[in-house]
């Protein structure tokens, strides 16, 4: 093209961003989440963009928590991880949400 810019077409993710990192069992860093649904220092239950996470562990204290950015940052002892399965409503599919 003379004289003007073509672009490249990007490709957009629909997918929702969530991450987890963990460093040696003892810091757990997590993003996408939505909310916390219960903490105590023993077990931690967050909702994320894709589903409902269990942690359980020992000692667990809550370093970073910035709900509006969906970042949570754990420490202690981190002995399992379990996700629910169960998504989000928001996020059903086009077609369960016409076969319901």
């Amino acid at each position: 093209m003379l004289g003007g810019i073509v672009m490249a077409d990007a490709k957009v993710s629909s997918k929702p961003v969530h991450d987890l990192v963990l460093n040696s069992r003892e810091r757990l860093s997590i993003n996408g989440i939505k909310e916390i649904i219960s903490f105590d220092e023993s077990n931690v239950n967050i909702k994320t963009l894709l589903g409902e996470l269990s942690i359980e562990g020992s000692n667990i204290h809550i370093n970073i928590l910035n709900i509006d950015k969906g970042e949570l940052e754990l420490q202690g002892k981190i002995t399992g991880l379990n996700y629910n399965d169960r998504y989000d409503s928001d996020r059903s599919s086009l077609l369960s949400k016409i076969f319901k």
